[in-house]
């Protein structure tokens, strides 16, 4: 029953890139070339996507359905596992999971649970977990909210070199929305004196244009290309499970000042690799951000390197992958004591 010999679907609902999409990838990524059976699903199509470019590029199988008709399909086609990411895809996977009696993984990414119809699907999110095998979840505040005991996993990116050259821009990476706050790193950047860099779009993107005349807005963009340009990494978030772009930035050695939610605390070491300040405390947060652009280079360089290597050795792909293998053999074997079950 190992899980070498089974097919894993990795299954999403997404419209655009994110750190759940930033997440499949990296994993998928690891999965095939450590030899595992592994394939994207995207419950519907949504046209072009970032996400079905890069997997193209690696190799990695993915498929778009045309109904979920094709999910039960596939999942006659036995042995498969079936791991899920977000609310839409989870509440999905889980009920065909348990209705074909294969073993599901679902991984709780978010630590917000929205408003209006969102916060009611995150509610069923939540509750139906109990129909999962087994449940990931990335942050304390995430596996406090669910009604099952869930295996604490963090986000991980790619090992990789530090960066040995990059600009002063104070950058804020994310979506554009309320949640992500990110009005508190526009007021907190105003006077600052350096290229105060936003990456991203969402619902508030026109507002901070008009109102803000000291940024520059990027849009959507590879931020492959990006990461060269900024000094400093700004997370402004009122909720957060554990961002990837958080991750990206200190595998490269860029420090992050971050309010103290979700799973950053666990992340950064404050005056160490980075800064924590309280949620909303947009005084200090400003106050870290002048203090930053007064180090000199070699306390600079010092932080860099304190980033760097506080990623490599606690959240990077070849830490995290195996935990998470771990998990989907625990899935295989625990579905396989059910089906054998008197």
């Amino acid at each position: 029953m190992s899980v070498h010999n089974w097919v894993i679907y990795q299954i999403l609902d997404s419209r655009g890139a994110g750190g759940i999409e930033s997440h499949v990838f990296n994993l998928s990524r690891w999965l095939n070339d450590n030899g595992f059976h592994n394939e994207v699903i995207f419950l519907k199509d949504y046209g072009p996507h970032q996400l079905k470019e890069d997997l193209t590029a690696e190799g990695i199988n993915w498929q778009c359905l045309s109904s979920y008709s094709d999910l039960n399909r596939k999942l006659t086609h036995f042995p498969c596992l079936l791991c899920t990411h977000g609310y839409k895809a989870g509440i999905v996977g889980r009920f065909l999971g348990w209705w074909h009696k294969a073993p599901v993984v679902s991984t709780y990414h978010s630590g917000d649970r929205g408003q209006g119809k969102l916060k009611l699907y995150s509610w069923l999110d939540e509750i139906s977990s109990i129909l999962a095998d087994r449940v990931i979840s990335v942050s304390n505040e995430i596996s406090a909210r669910l009604p099952v005991a869930s295996q604490q996993i963090v986000n991980f990116v790619p090992k990789q070199p530090i960066s040995p050259v990059r600009g002063n821009a104070i950058a804020y990476v994310g979506r554009l929305s309320e949640e992500k706050n990110p009005h508190s790193f526009a007021r907190a950047t105003r006077d600052i004196g350096l290229p105060c860099h936003i990456y991203g779009d969402g619902p508030l993107k026109r507002e901070l244009q008009q109102n803000y005349s000291h940024l520059k807005l990027f849009g959507h963009v590879e931020m492959e290309r990006h990461w060269k340009d900024i000094g400093l990494l700004c997370i402004t978030s009122r909720h957060e499970g554990l961002p990837l772009a958080a991750l990206e930035a200190m595998v490269r050695g860029i420090p992050v000042i971050s309010y103290a939610v979700g799973g950053l605390p666990n992340l950064i070491e404050n005056r160490y690799n980075g800064w924590l300040v309280p949620p909303g405390d947009e005084n200090t947060l400003q106050k870290l951000i002048r203090l930053w652009t007064l180090k000199s280079s070699t306390e600079k360089a010092a932080m860099s390197v304190a980033a760097h290597h506080h990623i490599v050795k606690h959240f990077c792909d070849e830490v995290i992958c195996p935990q998470i293998i771990n998990l989907y053999q625990q899935a295989i074997q625990h579905r396989g004591h059910l089906l054998i079950r008197p």
